[in-house]
């Protein structure tokens, strides 16, 4: 009976035993594995210190304050930013320059507005009517504008200028073409980007074409394009579908009537809304200095120490003029990239800055863009003369040597946009003469050549595309930015071209 017993309490023991580690074995595990401690390296201590030097945090400040999509203005914009209506010949959209799903540009070395051959095409496949390129510069993306603080457009003719009065106090204004340099301009916006948005529907190259005829300033062309959005004075009835007065009172909770309501002011802030909106902010490079050194290959931190060093010190030099969290210092440089087609002056030379503020510094200098996204942004430099950013580093490695190199590939002939073109040589009349001379003020300037190895330019290109913001390079991402199906086209005159990009 005692070995029965005995028996007993050994099966019962083991039957514990078993349900025991049964019990153990089917513990839930953690949904998320404990964190790895990221130990750091002799090169990623460098990086630090790097940052340190110059004021990095990983954080862009301002981005809380500016438009979320989802804001009813915001959409508002986004309908006006699409809409060939604010085109003169009803034929342009914002958008047929400014793509969400291009790096909010147009992959295009120099844009075509008003004369493509298909005004629903954007993108590598637009094309001008007899192969005319009449716009002289690259366009720039939207992404980020909202960021601006200085200036907008490439000679930065759209300008905040501080400055003091009489009595010593800082003023504060916006200056643009219509005011003149360094004078406020009355009729500008709040911000950079809703003034800015004032332009390019007068300009006839650009949107404008040759609708408004007995228009002769450029405030009588926005007043045409407000009487037609809103449906009343001299452009009563120009649309023949026009539901925008439900859409501007939807967006700024209003009943007033149209012609209080839909304003060119309006219409600009709205569009500055939309574009303020698009914050694109979020790179592995910032990830990595908040503290996560995983998120930069050995490539890009080599690339990275070569970005913040400075030349005298084996470096690239890059943060004198791309500084900041924003990757930029918002100033004015000759750099000679090259200079080909229509050009802003004389002999199609673009002088750029000097056009807007005439002193001997500004000749040919342009603005310094911000490198957040700049991987998605190709072609590159003011006139989109280089394809790809390895040309782009190679000639700030050595800018005679890329200069030549570019011009013995054809100048303009050799660039994808134009390569079929047979009006290309047009577009390199001066091209030479205009660059040699943009080259020989480079030679007397400040800048120096980095002379990097070619090992050396390909880390730093590697950099570049880790300030690639996760959304911008995500075409699900980005649909949020681009209408669809749901959202209303209150005149049916849409872009539709995000569906069809050329490429």
């Amino acid at each position: 009976m005692n070995n029965v017993k005995f028996a007993r309490v050994i099966v019962l023991t083991a039957v514990l035993s078993a349900l025991q580690v049964s019990a153990l074995e089917a513990k839930p595990k953690p949904k998320h594995p404990p964190r790895q401690q990221q130990i750091a390296s002799p090169l990623d201590l460098e990086l630090s210190a790097l940052a340190a030097q110059h004021g990095l945090t990983g954080r862009v400040e301002g981005a809380q304050q500016l438009p979320r999509i989802s804001d009813p203005i915001a959409q508002l914009g986004m309908q006006l930013f699409f809409t060939k209506a604010l085109g003169g010949e009803k034929t342009v959209a914002c958008a047929s320059c400014h793509d969400p799903r291009l790096g909010g540009a147009d992959g295009l070395s120099l844009p075509i507005g008003t004369n493509a051959v298909d005004s629903d095409v954007v993108g590598p496949g637009r094309q001008a009517i007899n192969d005319e390129i009449n716009i002289p510069r690259n366009s720039p993306t939207i992404f980020n504008s909202g960021f601006a603080s200085h200036a907008l457009f490439w000679d930065g003719r759209v300008e905040r200028v501080v400055t003091t009065d009489e009595q010593g106090n800082e003023i504060s204004f916006i200056s643009t073409p219509d005011s003149g340099f360094n004078q406020p301009d009355e009729q500008a916006g709040n911000t950079l980007v809703s003034t800015l948005a004032r332009f390019p529907v007068t300009s006839r190259e650009e949107m404008r074409g040759q609708a408004f005829e007995t228009a002769t300033t450029n405030d009588q062309v926005r007043a045409h394009l407000a009487e037609r959005i809103g449906d009343y004075g001299s452009e009563q009835g120009s649309l023949p579908t026009n539901d925008w007065l439900q859409a501007f009172r939807e967006a700024f909770n209003s009943q007033d009537d149209a012609q209080s309501l839909i304003t060119f002011d309006n219409i600009a802030f709205a569009l500055g809304q939309y574009q303020s909106s698009f914050v694109m902010v979020d790179t592995d490079w910032h990830r990595y200095v908040r503290g996560d050194l995983n998120a930069l290959t050995e490539q890009q931190k080599q690339g990275a120490k070569l970005f913040f060093t400075q030349i005298s010190d084996g470096g690239a030099g890059c943060v004198n003029c791309h500084s900041g969290e924003r990757f930029t210092n918002d100033g004015f440089f000759n750099l000679a990239f090259p200079q080909y087609g229509i050009g802003t002056d004389e002999n199609h030379a673009d002088i750029g800055r000097a056009a807007i503020d005439p002193q001997p510094r500004n000749q040919f200098a342009f603005r310094v863009p911000s490198l957040i996204n700049v991987a998605l942004t190709a072609p590159y430099s003011h006139a989109g003369a280089y394809e790809s950013l390895a040309q782009v580093v190679s000639h700030y490695s050595n800018p005679e040597q890329t200069v030549e190199q570019f011009f013995q590939s054809g100048g303009a002939c050799g660039l994808k946009q134009f390569a079929l073109s047979a009006q290309c040589e047009t577009l390199n009349q001066h091209s030479r003469e205009n660059t040699d001379a943009a080259l020989s003020l480079l030679r007397t300037s400040p800048f120096v050549a980095a002379n990097l190895a070619p090992q050396q330019q390909q880390d730093l290109v590697a950099f570049l595309h880790a300030l690639t913001d996760k959304c911008a390079k995500d075409r699900e991402c980005v649909r949020r930015w681009i209408p669809n199906r749901h959202t209303p086209d209150p005149d049916n005159l849409r872009l539709r071209a995000p569906r069809r990009t050329g490429g």
